[in-house]
């Protein structure tokens, strides 16, 4: 069973980490899945996203120690494949790690009553960078001290300091979710589009942020045919036919 389900209906993407028996922990193929929804959901026609979880138990456990996965970054939402279109997460448990940088890169996100934040990287001292972009997106000194002291937030706290924008009852996060996706889906999309685009132009972004979408152009560049192409032609001493692929 694959560990990503698209499902596509009414114009919402509804994509589902679907590893509930490991706590939906993150593992190569849930990256190369996901990376593989962002891109489908880019290109193709529907016009809002829902990002859940199998299972009632977690929403993330994070990276899969049993089976750690490379550039976890390209499972990101909003970062190594750019979109207008609105991605909203449904948090139904807890969010470890690289699922509470999922929620933080996300534009919106509804939470079970019963769900935990934990980022858990400032005592076990590994870090990704990518998290550091929060600022625009919670507030400073409480989204800091989650961060440095690796303590579990609440979802209620979380809604406070603005990391998700409803707290709902147990078992509720996808159906909420789904709701605000389809009042969304229902508008006009060029509108919807232009306003994210504008407003994410208005955040700052992190040096990670900056440096991954730009890693994704430079690695098409480092796998494509023209680069072989181009080594070809210099052994060979014939001018290359590059076909910009």
């Amino acid at each position: 069973m694959a560990a990503i389900a698209y499902v596509s209906q009414d114009g919402i993407a509804r994509i589902t980490i679907d590893r509930a028996d490991a706590r939906n922990a993150i593992n190569n193929e849930v990256v190369q899945g996901l990376q593989e929804a962002w891109r489908r959901f880019a290109r193709e026609d529907d016009r809002v996203a829902v990002l859940g979880a199998a299972g009632e138990q977690a929403f993330s456990a994070g990276a899969d120690l049993k089976d750690m996965p490379r550039d976890v970054w390209l499972s990101m939402p909003n970062l190594s494949v750019p979109c207008d279109k609105p991605i909203i997460c449904a948090v139904n448990g807890f969010a470890v790690g690289a699922g509470a940088t999922m929620v933080m890169l996300a534009d919106m996100a509804v939470a079970e009553e019963q769900a935990q934040f934990i980022y858990p990287e400032a005592k076990i001292g590994a870090f990704a960078g990518v998290m550091a972009g929060f600022p625009p997106r919670m507030q400073y000194k409480a989204g800091l001290e989650w961060l440095m002291t690796g303590d579990p937030m609440t979802a209620q706290r979380a809604y406070e300091i603005g990391l998700v924008n409803r707290v709902v009852p147990k078992g509720q996060a996808m159906k909420v979710a789904l709701e605000i996706a389809a009042k969304i889906a229902a508008n006009a999309p060029l509108v919807v589009q232009a306003m994210k685009s504008i407003a994410r132009s208005t955040l700052p972004k992190s040096s990670t942020e900056q440096y991954y979408p730009q890693r994704v152009m430079l690695d098409g560049i480092a796998n494509s045919a023209d680069i072989k192409e181009g080594v070809a032609s210099f052994r060979e001493k014939r001018p290359p036919r590059f076909t910009g692929k």
